[in-house]
């Protein structure tokens, strides 16, 4: 498996329709239809399973859910991803389990299924395995396709942990610091792509630019090596030879 990009968010389209179990004051479920990280659903504080669910209003294509800044059931709490051609939930088509990384360096849980599903409801499901009194939350979610050229990234690729907080000294050697959020900065080159696959890259950031959620992975296997955040290059190819291009990405994590 080589790196990936999925872009095109079917959750976060205009006409999808939204439910929860329950929403906690300044919490909505609707909050999801945002897809900013730190437009958050939480649910009420219950003894019970949770959920989040959209109906996409018709049978759509994607081969990736995907779940950020979650916030389980303590005490062994599970969480889902579930897809069905139907509002019926006893055997759906897509019933993974997300497995939780520790450390959980980038909050971004990943469901990469091995063929494109065709289906209308997503749901994102709370199991409260420890019977506990509890909320659940969301941060961001997100179902859709992804382009995975055939050369993947080229040796040498960047991985950055970003601390813009602001530390001051005052004359007399007094530190003082305003504490920012942590973000994740990766960037790369896709060496040697040809004309169509250069193409699918400048596609894919005419959508959705440098101010549009994406999720880039290096690795999909691992958690450590997917990020949710933007594209900030103009994905700007350069000539190698016949029908050849070097393609650079830069990819900057979104903060909750």
């Amino acid at each position: 498996m080589g790196a990936r990009i999925a872009w095109n968010n079917l959750l976060t389209a205009p006409g999808v329709v939204i439910s929860s179990s329950s929403e906690a004051t300044g919490y909505v479920d609707d909050a999801l239809a945002n897809p900013l990280r730190w437009k958050r659903w939480r649910s009420l504080t219950q003894n019970a399973d949770q959920w989040w669910k959209a109906d996409l209003g018709a049978n759509k294509n994607f081969q990736l859910l995907a779940a950020m800044n979650a916030k389980l059931h303590s005490s062994g709490g599970t969480l889902k991803a579930q897809a069905n051609a139907t509002d019926s939930w006893g055997a759906p088509t897509v019933n993974d389990t997300f497995s939780i990384p520790s450390p959980d360096l980038t909050k971004v849980l990943a469901d990469w299924l091995g063929s494109v599903q065709n289906l209308r409801w997503i749901r994102f499901y709370f199991t409260d395995v420890g019977g506990v009194t509890d909320y659940v939350e969301l941060g961001a979610v997100f179902a859709g396709t992804y382009l995975e050229p055939a050369r993947s990234v080229s040796d040498g690729v960047f991985v950055g942990r970003i601390d813009p907080s602001v530390q001051r000294v005052a004359l007399g050697g007094q530190r003082s610091a305003v504490t920012r959020a942590k973000y994740h900065r990766a960037s790369g080159r896709f060496d040697m792509q040809t004309a169509s696959a250069r193409d699918d890259l400048r596609t894919l950031y005419e959508t959705v630019g440098s101010t549009v959620p994406a999720i880039f992975t290096l690795d999909p296997s691992s958690p450590a090596l997917t990020f949710y955040g933007t594209l900030q290059a103009t994905l700007a190819a350069t000539d190698r030879g016949p029908n050849l291009w070097d393609v650079p990405i830069e990819f900057t994590e979104d903060v909750a």
